[in-house]
């Protein structure tokens, strides 16, 4: 500071009123003013407990998927506030401009020091989204002989086309950006799961250039709910059934209260969706175990003019379909059990392969010509299948057997022995993504859709 030279007092007075001399004041004042050792570190402490509150906050809703401003509403707001003492609730904006971010890299460096530098699987897939966009997921997986396998979801993104060139870019810019700064461990990316669509085999035949011990597997379930689409195509009365069946109970809850008066003890009528894999068969099961009690009460709906109920009525008179639904029953019931069992997660690679042999047995034992026309199917998926039967003489080898064409190393062989035949986790990774993208939530930029998706998948032990 400095000294104001003045004889008179009213110079000094005017002097205090000016602007200079008000700033210089403050100036000094911050100056002079200094904290305690414990006032500072009481200050910095809260800040940082505030910003570690509004970083698990953030955290907890995207994983949840719980929209960030869900914090405008004043119940919870008011929840937070009671409950989590000394802590001011941020604002929905704070959390997405400061927050999601970090959460994100967190998470994405968690996944890093997971899968680290070990042999990795990966599974790909592509839809379409309620936008209209063409959308892919990549998730990736370690390959281990000691653990099973944990999966996690590493990217989503919008692609301008669905083709081989597309998703072949796709996958290799989303390793590459997964590995960096290190470069991709190109020769311990063992295996590739995705459908049986034509583009994703041209794909995995792109890949292979990059990535030359990868063994590229089509989704067996996938492929045995194609022999299931077969087996549906051989019963037009059964599906004629199943298609009207369900309808007779879909918004009318006249027919729903008289159905469980009537019949108590039995379910309602299942609604199969053609995208659920094996859900078809589910409801021909169905319909033969309780026929009959359903035919008496349909056939009683006279007084309904609706035209699923008169379908429904003349296709119940039909002799030939109580045949064809105890031909499935006692033919087909393993199709379905088989769909799901491979559908569950984390299954040795030997198990799974298993049951793929123990199904075309089955298969082998249904007689007749439709039985001929089903093995006939399940027998071409899999011998196109080029990943899966190199997959099977991996299984033979940690089974004790010996096979004599299969030139791999035998650490890389150890390493299949929690190898998935499935791309059944990518599909999920679509449940989440339809969870996100709701129809009151689709202002949302790719870039953070992703975000908040690879954040919602992730799962740590």
């Amino acid at each position: 500071f400095f000294q104001i030279q003045s004889e008179k007092k009213y110079n000094i007075i005017q002097h205090i009123k000016t602007s200079f001399h008000q700033e210089s004041l403050k100036r000094f004042t911050n100056k002079s003013v200094q904290q305690t050792i414990a006032e500072s570190f009481q200050s910095s402490s809260g800040g940082s407990e505030q910003q570690q509150f509004n970083f698990d906050l953030c955290k907890a809703l995207l994983q949840s998927n719980i929209p960030l401003n869900k914090l405008q509403n004043e119940s919870f707001k008011s929840f937070l506030e009671k409950h989590c003492h000394m802590k001011r609730v941020p604002d929905e904006s704070t959390l997405r401009k400061n927050y999601v971010d970090s959460v994100y890299k967190e998470t994405f460096q968690k996944i890093k020091l997971l899968i680290g530098n070990n042999y990795i699987w990966f599974a790909v897939d592509e839809t379409t989204d309620v936008c209209g966009r063409y959308v892919a997921n990549l998730i990736i997986g370690v390959l281990n002989d000691e653990i099973l396998t944990q999966d996690y979801l590493i990217c989503s993104q919008e692609l301008e086309a669905t083709n081989n060139n597309t998703v072949s870019r796709f996958v290799n810019e989303a390793l590459t950006n997964f590995y960096l700064p290190e470069a991709v461990p190109s020769d311990k990316i063992l295996l590739m799961l995705s459908d049986a669509a034509p583009y994703m085999i041209k794909t995995a035949s792109n890949l292979k250039v990059f990535y030359p011990n990868l063994i590229h597997c089509t989704c067996l379930a996938h492929g045995l709910n194609r022999v299931a689409e077969t087996i549906r195509l051989q019963f037009p009365l059964v599906n004629e059934l199943i298609k009207n069946g369900k309808k007779n109970f879909i918004k009318a809850p006249l027919r729903v209260q008289l159905f469980r008066e009537r019949l108590p003890d039995t379910p309602l009528p299942p609604e199969p969706v053609l995208t659920r894999w094996g859900t078809w068969l589910d409801a021909a099961l169905y319909y033969a175990e309780y026929f009959d009690r359903f035919k008496n009460l349909v056939m009683e709906f006279s007084d309904f003019a609706s035209k699923s109920i008169k379908d429904c009525q003349a296709v119940l008179q039909e002799a030939e379909l109580k045949h064809n639904l105890a031909f499935i029953k006692g033919n087909f019931k393993f199709v379905s059990e088989t769909i799901k069992a491979l559908e569950k997660k984390q299954m040795p690679l030997v198990e799974s392969i298993q049951k793929i042999n123990n199904f075309k047995n089955d298969m082998e034992g249904v007689t007749g010509r439709i039985g001929q026309t089903v093995l006939t199917k399940l027998t071409d998926v899999l011998s196109k299948n080029e990943g899966f039967q190199k997959l099977n003489k991996i299984s033979s080898v940690l089974n004790g057997d010996v096979v004599q064409d299969l030139n791999m190393n035998p650490e890389v062989i150890s390493r299949f022995k929690y190898a998935p035949i499935t791309s059944v986790d990518v599909e999920r990774s679509f449940s989440n993504y339809k969870n996100i993208l709701t129809d009151k939530r689709q202002s949302f930029k790719m870039e953070n859709l992703n975000k908040h998706l690879v954040i919602s998948c992730f799962k740590q032990k």
